[in-house]
């Protein structure tokens, strides 16, 4: 392994910029590990989870809070959406090592939930989406090994970073197809949630509701281009790590498939002119954004429809339905990033990896189907509490007309009555609280990959990477690299905010 890691260092100059950055000489790499290791010596304490605080800190950006508030959380369970944060703010805050342990766990807890759920919750609607297990994003569940990788990588493990692109294209994508994307697609709605809706418009019949003004607002049905089927990200790691492990097996292919998923890329070249290196710059800007919930009511939030309770002339049953899915209108925080290479020239970075577009495609692929879910249960709910609360109301009625209305019993089982049809009109209210749409996702995720190349003669070189936001902010990343003859050499640079 120590052979390994030096015949790479040798190869490669690797750096993940921050605030500042630092320089990795041929005749290191024994003492990078060290180095490291004493840069960030200072470990993150546990802080007592607190949400109203961690959403503070998530707002100004305060990673180190975040992370010591998820590891209070996580200490004694994390499930994939607490792994999935807590191995990114590792990453985030330069603690690759801890960081790669979380992801190799996320990626076994994901592939599991993944593999035994997935064909059977689909259109399922017996519960709050809230309440499944998460089995991750649709980008999430492949993304994991591509973020893996660069945290080998970082640590100047080139054999199991490339490892853990093999895992993604060998064994994940395929199975990812097999049991997730294509049977999303296939209908959009799950044949035994369509017989469900069916089964709730004859219940509604009853009630002259016309079960089809729900379906009118129906998210549209996904399409196989809402499928996230490659990881550009992937791709351009796996070309130019095998590049410098010398691995040329695949080198062609993802060459091709890479410029195929990005439009007008030529930041990277699959075969380095003679006498020449390269200088790949890759660069993580911004974070990703959040999923909203949609609500839809009927007839809206602000009115209601009235069912007999069988006793129509004294008193009818206010009733509204709340349906929920998923949404996503983020908008970017990005406003483009440039690399200066001294000496040389500047280009701007393509995008190679959206995470925000990565986002919208999982909502799209999940908003039809959680409608439907939400609606089967809505309708069956708020049924079953008509049904009950007719039958409450008839019974009381009856026994308050077996009472004389100048007595003393009648007054108070009127004023019990009154009371009775009040809480049960309230109690079919409560029931829209139980009905959330599930929005969960990983929330720390760079909302752009962005790269650029440079083909220059071997030498040690410096440079910048350039982030500018929306908000007209601009931050500079300063780097510097040595580049072999032959041989490419990566720069990674961050700025997520």
């Amino acid at each position: 392994m120590k052979k390994i890691i030096k015949v790479f260092i040798l190869l490669l100059a690797c750096f993940f910029v921050s605030c500042s950055s630092s320089n990795i000489e041929d005749s290191e790499s024994e003492n990078i590990a060290a180095a490291e290791k004493k840069h960030h010596s200072k470990k993150i304490k546990p802080i007592k989870y607190n949400e109203e605080e961690y959403e503070k800190a998530y707002n100004q950006r305060n990673y180190s809070t975040c992370l010591g508030m998820m590891l209070y959380k996580t200490r004694k369970k994390a499930d994939i959406r607490d792994n999935l944060d807590l191995a990114m703010l590792y990453f985030i805050t330069g603690e690759y090592a801890q960081a790669s342990a979380v992801f190799e766990k996320t990626d076994a807890q994901m592939f599991d939930a993944l593999t035994k759920s997935i064909t059977k919750s689909i259109g399922k609607a017996i519960v709050n989406e809230n309440l499944k297990e998460y089995t991750g994003n649709v980008y999430e569940y492949l993304l994991v090994n591509t973020m893996n990788s660069l945290c080998y990588y970082l640590q100047g493990d080139l054999n199991s970073a490339v490892n853990q692109l093999t895992k993604l294209s060998d064994v994940k994508l395929p199975e990812y197809r097999r049991l997730y994307g294509e049977v999303l697609v296939k209908n959009g709605l799950d044949p035994s949630a369509r017989e469900k809706l069916d089964e709730d418009a004859k219940s509604l019949s009853a009630y002259n509701i016309d079960s089809s003004v729900f379906t009118a607002d129906l998210p549209k049905k996904p399409t196989e281009k809402d499928v996230y089927k490659e990881s550009s990200l992937a791709r351009y790691l796996s070309l130019i790590l095998r590049q410098a492990d010398g691995d040329k097996s695949q080198i062609d292919s993802d060459s091709i498939v890479l410029k195929s998923l990005v439009k007008d890329f030529d930041s990277v070249d699959s075969a380095i002119p003679s006498g020449k290196g390269r200088v790949n710059v890759l660069a993580l800007a911004g974070l990703i954004g959040k999923q909203t919930a949609k609500e839809v009511y009927f007839p809206s939030k602000s009115t209601y429809f009235y069912v007999p309770t069988g006793n129509s002339s004294y008193r009818l049953l206010p009733v509204q339905f709340k349906f929920v899915y998923p949404s996503y209108a983020g908008k970017s925080t990005v406003s483009g990033v440039d690399v200066v290479l001294n000496n040389v020239g500047t280009k701007s970075a393509v995008i190679i990896e959206n995470f925000n577009a990565n986002l919208e495609k999982s909502v799209k692929l999940r908003a039809r189907k959680e409608y439907a879910a939400s609606m089967n249960r809505s309708i069956t709910k708020k049924v079953s509490g008509i049904v009950a609360g007719i039958a409450s109301i008839n019974a009381s009625y009856e026994g308050l007309k077996m009472l004389s209305g100048r007595s003393i019993a009648y007054t108070l089982a009127s004023i019990a009555f009154d009371a009775l049809c009040s809480s049960t009109a309230a109690g079919l209210s409560a029931i829209d609280l139980t009905e959330t749409a599930d929005i969960r996702q990983g929330e720390f995720f760079p909302e752009t990959v962005n790269a650029a190349g440079f083909t220059v003669p071997a030498g040690l070189y410096k440079g910048k990477v350039v982030y500018r936001f929306s908000d007209g902010s601009v931050v500079e990343k300063p780097f510097e690299t040595e580049v072999k003859e032959g041989k490419p050499s990566l720069v990674v640079s961050s700025c997520i905010k």
